[in-house]
């Protein structure tokens, strides 16, 4: 019923997929997008989620997909939703079979951050090698290996060594 990329929006997911990650292994990262997105950095493990929005949609009266539908025509297209944690959530229409109820994390929402999918992806590479001293060629060994353009200088990679710090950070 619950359609949530957490590879894309759940950084204790993010952290748990690099744990399960070698040196060696072969990486796709292609379910963190070619965008900006929204990253939940709160402590509620995916379990919570799940079972906070399904007692919301159960509250609202949501039992079927037809309610779900109906539910998202009546607000445009879209709903959000507060969780324990008062992090906002986003309804959309999921576009996988039985998997309908599409939610993630809203914009400006608390413990949410925006960040660039390249900048996410370049940060997540760099740990899964364990790359503990950045500088421009390893970061664009880094970013080569996941077809990302390299980085001209280090002022450039700012916003990949503040990823990085989240990514340690937990």
């Amino acid at each position: 019923m619950i359609l949530f990329n957490t590879l894309k929006h759940h950084l204790p997911s993010i952290i748990d997929f690099i744990a399960n990650q070698t040196v060696d292994s072969e990486v796709n990262l292609s379910k963190l997008g070619d965008s900006l997105m929204d990253l939940y950095t709160g402590r509620l493990s995916l379990d919570s989620i799940i079972e906070e929005t399904l007692y919301f949609l159960k509250e609202q009266g949501i039992t079927s997909e037809e309610d779900y539908r109906v539910f998202l025509e009546k607000h445009q297209g879209y709903a959000t939703f507060q969780l324990s944690d008062t992090s906002k959530w986003v309804f959309l229409w999921g576009n996988e079979p039985e998997r309908y109820v599409h939610i993630h994390p809203a914009r400006y929402s608390p413990f949410t951050i925006r960040i660039k999918s390249a900048t996410l992806k370049t940060a997540v590479m760099l740990k899964i090698r364990n790359v503990q001293q950045f500088d421009t060629d390893s970061i664009n060994t880094a970013r080569k290996s996941i077809g990302l353009s390299p980085i001209k200088s280090m002022e450039k990679a700012t916003n990949i060594i503040e990823a990085m710090t989240l990514l340690e950070s937990t």
